[in-house]
């Protein structure tokens, strides 16, 4: 049920965003752009069984950390629960030196030194004591990272603050894409790698794929978020044969393309994404508490 529910308040469909993702134009003009490639409920199946993890406080809202560039804050959502354990112990030593500062000072620090730069307030909520990790499935943060929204940060003298969201691979998957593609594109923040080999397919109705969103008796191209998932499942198949050439692709760009309208990118018409195993392990002991439209903005 609480899963229903903050999908139900994630508002904007995929089926919005589509009309709404390039140069914003007229009600009509939207309506008349030609659908994208894949229909827009499949893409959202084979992102669902994605786990990510972030970070919220106590009452269930999410840490972002200030930018001084976009005057904004960002959310960042891990592929691997292991990376969400290291912020979730900076998180957590960030509140034992504040409160220890705070009690020091014997009063609130509000000369514009605070958790959130030159506009916060330096009190710092007893709920970050609280900070726990949760879990959201990828479609829903891709939504997000697509959409233009404000969160009001609760740390911030109520003062509102552009918010960005971004997923963050684990560093190993990072350095594996750039023995792959050793350019740029894997050097900037929030580029996600999935792996794929040419001829690696999984049966339609194969347990990696979201129940609908392949074609039946259709084979779907899997891609991986960890090369070894990929390996893995080549030696499974092709247990004599030697694994073709790895290649990587970009998560962000791939969204992009899979809901563009009038989109022709055929390399996305049957691609799945494969989790990492242990992630969707991890998630389903995880909570789903989840708060849009505030957050705690931090340092």
């Amino acid at each position: 049920q609480r899963r229903k529910i903050l999908r139900t308040a994630l508002a904007t469909p995929l089926v919005a965003l589509a009309t709404t993702l390039l140069a914003p134009q007229s009600a009509s003009a939207a309506s008349e752009k030609p659908p994208p490639i894949i229909p827009l409920i499949d893409t959202a199946k084979r992102l669902r069984a994605v786990p990510t993890f972030t970070i919220v406080d106590g009452n269930g809202v999410p840490f972002h950390t200030y930018d001084k560039d976009s005057a904004g804050g960002f959310g960042y959502f891990f592929t691997d629960y292991v990376s969400a354990t290291y912020v979730l112990e900076d998180a957590q030593k960030a509140f034992a030196k504040a409160k220890s500062a705070e009690k020091d000072d014997g009063e609130e620090n509000d000369d514009g030194r605070g958790s959130i730069g030159d506009d916060g307030a330096g009190s710092v909520p007893d709920a970050w004591g609280a900070a726990r990790i949760v879990t959201l499935p990828l479609d829903v943060v891709l939504q997000l990272s697509v959409r233009k929204s404000k969160s009001v940060a609760t740390n911030g003298k109520g003062k509102s603050f552009s918010a960005f969201y971004q997923v963050i691979p684990e560093t190993n998957d990072l350095n594996a894409a750039l023995k792959i593609e050793n350019t740029q594109r894997y050097a900037e923040r929030g580029r996600v790698p999935l792996f794929y080999a040419d001829g690696l397919t999984l049966p339609s109705d194969s347990p990696g794929v979201a129940a609908g969103s392949v074609e039946e008796g259709s084979a779907a191209n899997p891609v991986y978020f960890r090369q070894s998932d990929l390996k893995r499942e080549w030696n499974k198949q092709y247990p004599d044969e030697e694994l073709p050439t790895i290649k990587v692709r970009e998560l962000n760009e791939t969204f992009r393309a899979m809901i563009r309208p009038g989109g022709r990118d055929d390399s996305v018409k049957n691609l799945v994404f494969v989790p990492i195993p242990e992630s969707v392990e991890r998630a389903r002991g995880a909570g789903r508490s989840y708060k849009l439209g505030q957050m705690i903005l931090t340092k």
